[in-house]
């Protein structure tokens, strides 16, 4: 498998292209601004074009260079189904960036149950509400690895704070989808450094029960 992370955006987004091997096929997880070319051309490099762009969760910093990659590469885009509404609110401005978001339509929804297939990797599609809704995190059993937007970092767990956030709701979420997933599976989240699942388990304040959540 190949695996490679690009950061980019105001707020050091992570976006993902991950590949089942050389000659094989890609897809993106998460597209953050001035991140789209420097994918297509790791895409190139590995000889694997870009079937899929997958887009965890719908704030504004996950997906600003959606439009942009979606042209170059012909990629299908698949979100969950309730994250639709999102995609036409102007969210940068809600936080003083002066950004539009990009017109793009979903071609496919994320659903749980229905494992999406790329190439020899199969990404199974785990609902994780509780930071916004239509919120996804993307799992690999035999790989163990999982793409957790901001769901799960390291040290920390997703902000509640915004509109339509919850936060029993996505402890929830954490406890019964991540947490269940074996310690040695690694997590890459949409901000920071990788973790795993062990790590987490032990040691995220937040979820040991050292840090005091407010509900």
């Amino acid at each position: 498998m190949l695996l490679e992370s690009f950061e980019g955006g105001p707020v050091a987004t992570k976006g993902y292209l991950l590949a089942d091997r050389h000659g094989g096929t890609a897809a993106v997880i998460d597209a953050p601004l001035d991140t789209a070319e420097a994918m297509v051309e790791q895409a190139r490099r590995w000889e694997t074009p870009i079937a899929f762009l997958l887009t965890t969760h719908p704030h504004w910093d996950h997906l600003l260079d959606n439009a942009k990659l979606l042209r170059r590469s012909g990629a299908k885009y698949g979100l969950h189904r309730d994250a639709l509404p999102w995609l036409a609110m102007p969210q940068p401005r809600m936080f003083g960036f002066d950004v539009e978001m990009p017109d793009c339509r979903p071609d496919f929804f994320l659903e749980e149950g229905k494992p999406l297939s790329i190439g020899d990797l199969r990404l199974e599609i785990l609902d994780c509400p509780g930071h916004c809704p239509g919120s996804v995190v993307l799992y690999e059993p035999n790989e163990k690895m999982v793409f957790t937007g901001d769901v799960l970092f390291a040290g920390a767990i997703g902000r509640t704070d915004l509109p339509g956030g919850d936060l029993a709701t996505l402890l929830r979420s954490i406890r019964e989808k991540l947490l269940s997933l074996d310690d040695e599976v690694r997590v890459w989240p949409g901000h920071g450094r990788a973790t795993t699942i062990g790590q987490e388990r032990f040691r995220n304040p937040f979820l040991t029960g050292r840090e005091r959540l407010s509900p």
